[in-house]
């Protein structure tokens, strides 16, 4: 009986602490869509100077995934499979984080093929969409007044720092 009542104020001791975190990150990741989709862009003409593809699998195949574009106003930007035949470009970029939202030349409008950033044909977009369940969920039990076990603590503190990882991690790669 005393190890469950020591569990539950451990609970309730530090449930204010991640509820409040949550909180942040739920902030910072509604600002970075709200940079991304609501605030106004900006507009420049750059050069692209050079570009990686990225690929997956080995051997004498490897398929081709996209193709991350670096510029000489040192924007960079990540397209799906197809290249950009022109080296100038007319980039629109997010007010706060800098993020490309469209990128057009003179002969195609290549937006619609960007991967980078919240767009959403990227896999950083799908991954800050889970994260947001996650979080909203976690906050329900947490906040709920029914009472809930250390581990399902744990599982929601776990779970959601991994989804903040890859977060974190997809937005460093792309």
């Amino acid at each position: 009986m005393r190890k469950d009542s020591t569990e539950n104020e451990f609970i309730i001791k530090n449930k204010s602490v991640i509820v409040y975190l949550l909180m942040v990150v739920t902030f910072i990741i509604l600002l970075c869509f709200a940079d991304y989709y609501v605030l106004p862009a900006s507009k420049t003409t750059d050069v692209i100077t050079h570009y990686a593809v990225i690929t997956t699998g080995r051997g004498s195949n490897p398929e081709k995934v996209s193709v991350h574009y670096y510029t000489q106003k040192e924007f960079t930007f990540s397209t799906i499979r197809d290249d950009i035949e022109e080296n100038d470009v007319e980039l629109e970029y997010s007010l706060l984080f800098k993020s490309i939202t469209k990128v057009k030349s003179e002969k195609n409008d290549y937006t619609n093929l960007l991967c980078n950033g919240l767009n959403s044909n990227g896999i950083q977009f799908y991954f800050c969409g889970v994260l947001l369940i996650s979080i909203a969920i976690s906050l329900k039990i947490l906040l709920s007044k029914k009472s809930f076990s250390e581990n399902t603590f744990y599982n929601i503190i776990c779970f959601n720092l991994f989804m903040i990882f890859l977060c974190v991690y997809m937005t460093y790669l792309y």
